[in-house]
């Protein structure tokens, strides 16, 4: 009994880390899935297109990006 407040202390610091890992880890699976479909603009340009779906998620992951950097368990994941 007298280790419980240990164990509640690194059971919640391993949760929080655990959601950033995941968090992460979802990112990252979504841009991979992410293709960009580029069409032919003049001059031998080319545009992209379907770009509101990306830039949702890009904000999206600034964002968590953002809540991960000003996390007190962002430690392992800083690299």
């Amino acid at each position: 009994m007298k280790n419980v407040d240990a164990c509640i202390e690194i059971g919640e610091k391993a949760a929080k880390e655990y959601n950033i890992e995941t968090m992460l880890k979802e990112m990252w699976e979504m841009w991979e899935g992410i293709n960009f479909d580029l069409a032919g603009y003049k001059g031998g340009t080319f545009i992209i297109r379907g770009y509101d779906d990306i830039q949702a998620t890009l904000d999206e992951h600034i964002v968590n990006t953002q809540v991960i950097q000003f996390s007190a368990f962002k430690k392992p994941f800083e690299e």
